[in-house]
């Protein structure tokens, strides 16, 4: 998935969103608008309106709740206008944007380039030499973080049983990584980018022989693993129904929230970047 793209698509959308927000409340306030003269130096205010008989003009007291009303209308006719530009530019720039997404441009390459394993493409980044370096680390808070990082590395390289299941089509991330969804992506992309190590889609097997994949596992300072398991549709009820079974699971297996997992909630999987950088310095940096 081209994660700027859809950046700028969920702009568009959320701009969307708000604009008929705006377009109702605006529709709800009274017709007319605020004119001011002087009288001694001090500003009068004016209720200005339109009738059959022509513009009246309504003198509006010190304190007329109706001043306010009419300083919100502006403010939002304003914004409704500023809105519609916002709108027909990004749709422009969308329409004339190049796709980042690593599948489109291997997509694009000749015809000898599409014969070749996707790893070639990512030389030192993919995901069987995820952690060989990390050269991005700007974003870290201090150098206890990038030391903690470096001691999991070799553990996030190492061979792991993966889960093979599929649904739908895979998305790839900017370092060679496929994964299932695109909260999926903005999880491992910020994750790659603060240089933390981590597998993805890991089999665990449990104590009572049961098996588990948790989206992205970590390795503690105690070598003890510890888990991010994303449910990006829960505004779908089955789907709810699954996540509720499958964390009851965890729990018997002492799995449990806060502790060793945290659960990230979305639905229409969606995911704010800088929210999850939060959780990932807040809680998981802390354990490692």
């Amino acid at each position: 998935m081209d994660y700027i793209r859809n950046e700028l698509e969920n702009l568009v959308t959320n701009l969307q969103k708000l604009e008929i927000k705006y377009i109702e409340e605006l529709s709800s306030l009274p017709p007319g608008g605020l004119l001011n003269n002087y009288s001694c130096g001090k500003p009068r205010f004016y209720h200005s309106i339109y009738t059959d008989d022509g513009r009246r003009r309504i003198y509006l007291p010190p304190g007329n709740p109706m001043i306010e009303i009419l300083s919100r209308k502006e403010y939002l006719r304003i914004s409704v206008s500023h809105i519609q530009t916002n709108i027909k530019l990004l749709k422009n720039l969308l329409t004339r944007y190049s796709s980042l997404d690593p599948a489109d441009i291997i997509n694009s390459t000749k015809r000898a380039y599409k014969l070749l394993p996707d790893k070639n493409f990512f030389t030192g980044q993919h995901e069987n030499k995820l952690w060989e370096a990390v050269e991005n680390l700007e974003m870290l808070t201090d150098d206890m973080i990038k030391y903690r990082c470096d001691a999991h590395r070799d553990w996030a390289g190492e061979p792991y049983p993966k889960n093979s299941y599929e649904h739908g089509s895979l998305k790839l991330t900017s370092f060679g990584l496929r994964v299932r969804s695109r909260g999926e992506i903005v999880i491992a992309e910020q994750a790659h980018s603060l240089g933390i190590p981590f597998r993805y889609d890991q089999i665990i097997t449990m104590d009572d022989g049961s098996t588990l994949s948790p989206d992205f596992t970590f390795e503690d300072k105690y070598y003890e693993e510890f888990y991010i398991e994303y449910c990006g549709l829960m505004d779908l009820p089955d789907y709810v129904r699954r996540h509720l079974v499958k964390r009851a699971h965890y729990e018997r297996c002492g799995i449990n929230e806060w502790n060793n997992i945290r659960y990230i909630y979305s639905k229409d999987d969606s995911l704010n970047a800088a929210e999850i950088k939060h959780i990932l310095l807040d809680w998981v940096v802390p354990k490692m």
